[in-house]
């Protein structure tokens, strides 16, 4: 396509409409406009057919971006790209790199696609071309799925929550101000349930139960299932160890209600054990085994409730 738009820009092609007709039998979706003012003077058949908008659907790009790019940074972003390189002294070619937008279809669809650009400075044209990539993005998201959820509860696995802490522990290295925290949660009374109810009510209560968890942290990424009934809830940002008793309370709180698995109405409990980064150690193997050692100090003594691995300042 680059070649055939230096012919253009060049003169070997001896019109516009002779342009328009080549671009109209490329299998790519493409539009055109002219420059600075913005105004689509032509959307091929492909373009026609990916997002279902015929001609004089949208007499601007500003109008086409305003309607079909449904995510504002994604708007923001296209606008400043081409800006960027829009010159009106320029000459030859310029590219737009690409990027990746949520586009509205006519029939409501959303389509992911890979933008690109190219400016004609020369004859004042900017061509725009849109690849649907939909399928290849759900495709990632499903490995992405099972590489990182735990598929009962949807929760992070351990891999996942391997991935948050090193990125949470590396931003907050910078700010010694701050700290982060481990709640190594595990439940009371669930084995009989598995063993008395069968599993497929068990894994319902746990799924119930990872809900109400969600419902207590500040980000639903923030919590992973590590075990058959253990949770960890990582609180990142914290500027003191009193923000990490107000959010065991209010997990005490969620478990004060009966959980909902299938036809059956079940009571349990929850008890966490806690440990500080950095105070308690540099890596997270160290954090979860110290956060477990004082759940079950707590267990020996009664089960439910709270306990830092030791005492905060």
């Amino acid at each position: 396509m680059r070649e055939l738009l230096d012919r253009a820009t060049s003169g070997q092609i001896a019109s516009q409409r002779d342009l328009y007709v080549v671009l109209d039998c490329l299998p790519m979706a493409i539009s055109w406009a002219v420059l600075p003012s913005g105004e689509i003077q032509f959307m091929n058949r492909a373009f026609k057919r990916l997002f279902g908008y015929g001609d004089g659907s949208f007499r601007t790009v500003d109008e086409w971006i305003d309607h079909a790019y449904i995510d504002p940074a994604g708007r923001a972003h296209a606008r400043q790209r081409w800006q960027n390189l829009w010159q009106p002294r320029a000459s030859g070619i310029s590219e737009v790199d690409a990027i990746e937008l949520r586009v509205l279809c006519a029939n409501g669809a959303v389509l992911t696609v890979q933008h690109r650009g190219i400016l004609l400075h020369d004859v004042n044209i900017g061509i725009a071309t849109f690849e649907d990539i939909s399928s290849r993005k759900e495709a990632e998201e499903a490995l992405r799925r099972i590489s990182y959820e735990d598929a009962l509860t949807g929760a992070g696995n351990r891999r996942a929550l391997q991935a948050r802490w090193l990125d949470e522990t590396s931003s907050l290295a910078s700010n010694g101000d701050q700290m982060l925290a481990v709640l190594l949660i595990d439940l009371d009374n669930f084995k009989p349930v598995n063993d008395q109810m069968g599993h497929e009510v068990g894994d319902a209560a746990l799924t119930a139960v990872a809900g109400r968890l969600r419902e207590c942290v500040p980000g639903s990424d923030l919590l992973f299932r590590i075990g058959g009934d253990e949770f960890v809830i990582l609180l990142p940002g914290l500027s003191a160890p009193s923000q990490v008793d107000a959010l065991s309370r209010r997990i005490e709180q969620a478990f004060a209600e009966p959980f909902i698995a299938g036809d059956h109405t079940i009571t349990l409990g929850a008890t966490i054990g806690a440990s500080l980064w950095p105070r308690d150690g540099a890596d997270l193997r160290d954090l979860l085994r110290q956060a477990d050692e004082a759940l079950y100090r707590l267990k020996k003594t009664r089960k439910g409730g709270f306990a830092w691995s030791r005492t905060p300042l």
